[in-house]
This record gives structure tokens, sequence and C-alpha cells, in this order.
């Protein structure tokens, strides 16, 4: 049964604003309420599964694709590897087969994303033979998409690949090694099955890829990969950054109390890193008691550094986390970060100075601004972009770790060059 994205949409309202009740689980058809229940918040998706009897839960995960049904059960197992096997053992052996097969895989690897559920032919094989092999799919698998037909060996080793649109033209009688001499067929793209699923963002990102091939170390042809998977991959990843890089990640997940524990810890931090910069300024107490105009300008200078921080670590984390960065780019991704951040601070140095010098009419004072701002840009694009592949080279998640290093890096840094400098030019 067919049901239309936005009455997808309005159940899964329903079912986030009202997870424990049960009746709205009846009304939605069986058919697409797996596809419903994963696109869920986890804690929604938890409360659901917790109250939904088994059969029900196996019945919904009966419609799904293998590598949505995958992720079904790997959810379900994160709450309760027991009902994980209890909604298996419901299940029809071959799906069964095909969420072994998947879940074997770790979850950096091409395997655990895959879609097993592929349209292939052999060169002797005719067009009407494809024909009717897309109607039987059509069949057991309607929310299937079928773009490009995969030519395989009888033994099932990859030859090419070509788009179903090229079919059309073409006799039912006339075979598939007929329709490969005479029409453009490329070297398809293929992933090896242990691969780092960075990997395929690369390739989707470099080569505009619809679909990609996932074989076995001979060769073999195991499934596909789709475009729509990826970019709902990359968009989980760079959502799971954020949420890192700010302190709240699973927060979604997790009552009041556990949340505000959580923001509490963060805050803590800061303050410890924030009482350092402290620590600077304090230093220079003699130098802000003689120049008052210096602790106007001050946090101007800190926050203009932190943000080109920011931006550089943003930039280099995003980079790590879909396998961007190995240790040789990493020195050129550091120029970069650290050439944007001296030109940047060139710019706006001069404009802060001049600015500067309107508004307290004292020439050195104006030098001292803008070259702190110049200095710290310059040098807030170096620590942004090396901080992620120092912290990647440890083990250390960079997402994490970088901000907060960062932030006490940025704040120090800026006052201590702002001041010192005006310590040594202006007293």
């Amino acid at each position: 049964m067919y049901l239309k994205d936005s009455a997808q949409k309005k159940y899964k309202q329903l079912l986030i604003n009202n997870p424990k009740d049960q009746s709205i689980i009846s009304k939605i058809p069986i058919e697409v309420l797996g596809m419903i229940l994963i696109k869920l918040p986890y804690q929604t998706f938890k409360e659901i599964v917790i109250h939904t009897s088994k059969q029900t839960l196996a019945n919904a995960a009966s419609f799904l694709q293998s590598d949505k049904v995958a992720h079904f059960m790997r959810q379900i197992n994160t709450i309760d590897p027991h009902l994980k096997d209890d909604i298996f053992t419901l299940l029809k052996p071959e799906q069964q087969a095909q969420i072994e097969k998947l879940l074997s895989y770790s979850i950096d690897e091409v395997g655990a994303y895959m879609q097993l559920e592929i349209l292939t032919a052999t060169p002797k094989e005719t067009v009407h033979d494809v024909k009717e092999k897309i109607k039987n799919f059509e069949k057991t698998n309607p929310n299937l998409t079928f773009i490009k037909l995969f030519i395989t060996t009888t033994k099932n080793h990859l030859i090419k690949t070509i788009k179903l649109s090229d079919l059309m033209p073409h006799e039912n009688q006339e075979t598939i090694q007929s329709i490969i001499n005479t029409t453009y067929s490329i070297k398809p793209f293929s992933i090896n099955e242990h691969a780092p699923i960075s990997k395929v963002v690369r390739l989707f990102e470099e080569f505009d890829l619809s679909t990609i091939a996932v074989v076995d170390n001979k060769g073999k042809l195991l499934g596909r990969i789709l475009f729509d998977d990826i970019y709902n991959f990359i968009r989980n990843e760079e959502e799971k950054q954020a949420l890192k890089m700010s302190g709240t990640q699973h927060e979604a997940e997790q009552n009041f109390s556990t949340a505000q524990r959580t923001r509490l810890k963060w805050i803590f931090i800061n303050l410890v890193a924030y009482l350092f910069s402290a620590m600077i300024v304090n230093h220079f107490k003699g130098t802000i008691e003689h120049i008052v105009a210096l602790a106007v300008l001050m946090p101007v200078v800190s926050a203009l550094g932190g943000n080109v921080g920011n931006q550089a670590v943003t930039v280099t984390v995003r980079r790590i986390a879909l396998g961007e960065v190995d240790y040789q780019t990493a020195l050129r991704i550091i120029s970069k970060e650290v050439r944007i951040g001296i030109v940047n601070g060139l710019i706006v140095g001069v404009v802060f100075g001049i600015l500067a010098y309107f508004w307290f009419n004292q020439p050195m004072l104006a030098m001292v601004a803008g070259l702190s701002v110049i200095l710290n840009l310059s040098l807030a694009g170096l620590i942004g972009s090396s901080l992620p592949i120092i912290f990647k080279y440890f083990n250390i998640d960079p997402a994490v770790a970088s901000p907060l290093l960062l932030a006490t890096a940025t704040d120090a840094m800026g006052f201590f060059i702002f001041l010192g400098l005006a310590t040594r030019i202006l007293l």
C-alpha cells in the first residue's frame, strides 16, 4: 500500500507527540510502518518499541529493504538485545540471512550500508528476460528504484553497468551482449565490502554517482549503495559532529535531568578554561589601569580569533568525519587555513585599526589593535586546523576535544597578544 509523503510525515509527528499511544500505530498501514519508525528520533523510537508487540514490529520490519531492516534491528539492539533476537526469529529465513550478512560488518564499513536487492543480468540474457526480472522485482519490492542494470558473469563477477533506459529502443530478443557492443557503457564503479564508508562518500561527491556496486575481494557483486543513503549518512554525520562540538550530543535521546547534567559538565569545563584566560588578563591589569581603552577593545580581538578558529575547526572536523583527511593532506589543509587567517586578518585588522583610531584618537593604540587582530586571526587559523588533526592522531574524538581547547587557546592567545603588545608599545 502506498502512503503519500505528507501522510507519512503526519503519522511521524503524531508518534513523536504521543509515543505511547498504540491507537496511532494501529492506524498506520503495516507496509509503511517500519519506514516511519526508522525516521523517528531515537527516544521516540525507543518508547514505541517498548510498548509495541513483537509481532507488529516483525511485520513492520518484513516490508523494509535489506539496508533499512538492518538499521531497524541495530536500533532495537541498542534498546534490548533480547528483543532484537525475538523479532529476528519472527522474520522469514531469507530476511534473517540478509540481516545476519549486513550486521556482520562494522558500522564504518561499506557493507553495513549496502542494499542487497539488486537487478543483474548475464551477457547471454535477452531484453525480454530483463523486463521479466523488473516485473518480478516490482511485485516483491514496490518501493525499490532501479536506474542501472548490473551485468555479471555466470559466477556473479561484475562486468559492466548500463542504464535501464538504454534497453528501451531494443527488441525483446536482443541479448545484453549485443547491446553492450553497440551501446556506450562505462567501466563500473565498485567498492570493496570492507572499505571505509568515507571512501564511498568521496566517490559519490567526486563523480556525481547515483549508485555504486559493492563487491567482495574476488570482484563478485554483493549489493549496491544508493545516493539517497549516502546523503542521509552525510547529514547524520554532520548532525552528530555539530552536537558533539556544542556539548549536547545525544541530548534528543535524554530526559531533562540527564540533559541538564550533561550541559552542566560542559559549563564547568568551560569555566576552568575561561579562568585561565582571566589569569592572563589579571597579569596585565596594570596595563589596563593605565589605558582603560584596552578593556573596551580587548574582547573584540579575542572574539574575532575565536570566530576564525571555530571556522577552521568546523571545516577540518567535517573533513575528518568524511575521511577526506590523511597525514599526506594534513599539511595542505593547515596551510590553507593559515593563509585564509592571514588574508582575513589583514583586512579585518586594518578596518579595526581605523575604527579604533577614530574612536579613541590614539594612533599607537589603533596600530596595536590592528596588529593584534592580524596576529590573532593568523594563529587562530593555524590552531583551529591543527587541533582536530592532532587529536585524531592520538585517537581522541576531534569533534569533542577541539572546541574546548580552541576556546581556551584563542581567548588566552588574543588577550596575551593584545595586552602584551600594548605593554611593549604603549607604556
